[in-house]
């Protein structure tokens, strides 16, 4: 028998005015199957690494509040499921999820509400954890960000990172682009930017599609006139010398070196600094 269930993602969110945040678990709720359950993620490691300079205890806190809360709904959910000889109650059940559900300024919180057809609730609950959370960590955006984590430290070692910080190029009528590192003059143009790059991805379409979206950024904002000065893309390669990916990227980082913008390694300190500080040129 297929039951309707609603879940809902759960969001870790520790920055507020940057908006970012973390997929951490999955609530769901099948009141035809008298079933409430949720799994929240448990390696501190792996949020900390997310987040540069999260302290651990901020979100161990905030998980076990969180978590608490769903406990006590949960066992609420469950007494009003069984004292009720008819059946489940689903109206209250309902009332509650969309109570937990409803938007709210929080750490933690949840997301994304949606239904999905399943035999059993609890291998759902846990097939959508994996998709949602599991999977999250080893997506693009998490590979880039780790770049992005190590550039930073790079940066911050030098005592550079009050000079370059994250900005949001562009005009409010125009075209935006979020840049990791920028240096900006008196009138909010960037005279020197960072941006750090995963291109270590699985297959070839995948690392061209990527590079190309960031050259196209990179030529918007130069021709909006809100970039005027160097780029360099702090990247991370295909272990391989050889093969489809190898060559792909190769090719890549030809094509952006011929518009004048800077490639080198996520670990060369030595090149990412020098670019920082001076107007010294390099391959």
């Amino acid at each position: 028998m297929k039951y309707v269930c609603r879940y809902a993602i759960v969001r870790f969110m520790p920055y507020a005015v940057t908006g970012e945040f973390a997929n951490i678990g999955v609530v769901v709720m099948c009141p035809a199957a008298r079933y409430f359950g949720y799994k929240v993620i448990e390696r501190v490691a792996r949020i900390t690494s997310f987040f540069d300079e999260l302290d651990a205890n901020i979100f161990r806190k905030a998980r076990k509040a969180y978590t608490d809360e769903l406990m006590r709904i949960g066992q609420m959910v469950e007494r009003t499921f069984w004292e009720n000889s008819h059946g489940s109650d689903a109206s209250f059940a309902d009332s509650v999820f969309n109570e937990l559900v409803r938007p709210r300024e929080a750490l933690m919180y949840c997301a994304d509400e949606r239904v999905v057809l399943a035999d059993d609730p609890a291998e759902k609950m846990a097939e959508l954890f994996d998709h949602y959370v599991g999977r999250a960590f080893a997506t693009k955006a998490y590979q880039e960000r780790d770049v992005e984590k190590r550039v930073h430290r790079i940066l911050r070692v030098a005592e550079l990172t009050d000079l370059y910080q994250e900005h949001t190029l562009g005009r409010a009528d125009a075209y935006k682009a979020r840049m990791p590192f920028a240096r900006l003059d008196e009138q909010g143009r960037a005279l020197r930017a960072i941006k750090p790059l995963f291109l270590a991805h699985e297959d070839a379409t995948r690392l061209y599609d990527h590079g190309w979206e960031w050259l196209g950024k990179v030529r918007k904002l130069r021709s909006d006139k809100v970039l005027v000065g160097d780029v360099l893309f702090a990247v991370k390669s295909p272990q391989e010398n050889f093969g489809p990916r190898a060559n792909a990227y190769c090719e890549l980082v030809e094509q952006i070196r011929s518009e004048d913008i800077k490639v080198v390694d996520e670990n060369d300190d030595g090149k990412i600094v020098q670019f920082a500080k001076t107007e010294e040129q390099f391959g």
